[in-house]
């Protein structure tokens, strides 16, 4: 397998692998990590806007290094599989989790005395 990287307005955004250019090209068609793209933020933003062209190239021995080293957990204990083969190359965020558990909500006033 070779490892591709998905970019998007120049700035590489997901690694994952593929037997061959076609089927990398193929895996931009992938219903998960086109959600992901429009969901996930990076630095307050979305990482895609629907718009913009999805590139799709070889990656950079450091961009294969990071795939590897977040691939090589879920290699080691068996569960290694084709459902979640992306890595992203940014830090992201998902703004559709809640931020707090039910207990933090810091505007849940059951939790003051005295009321």
């Amino acid at each position: 397998m070779i490892v591709y990287v998905a970019e998007i307005s120049g700035r590489g955004i997901a690694a994952f692998d593929a037997a061959n250019d076609i089927e990398a090209q193929a895996q931009l068609a992938n219903r998960g990590l086109l959600r992901d793209l429009i969901v996930l933020q990076n630095k307050g933003r979305a990482l895609w806007d629907g718009v913009a062209e999805i590139h799709v190239r070889m990656a950079t021995p450091e961009e294969t290094e990071i795939w590897q080293a977040s691939r090589a957990p879920a290699a080691q204990s068996g569960e290694d599989s084709d459902v979640n083969r992306h890595v992203f190359l940014v830090p992201v965020i998902d703004p559709s989790h809640d931020k707090f558990d039910d207990d933090d909500d810091p505007h849940d006033d059951d939790d003051r005395d005295g009321d």
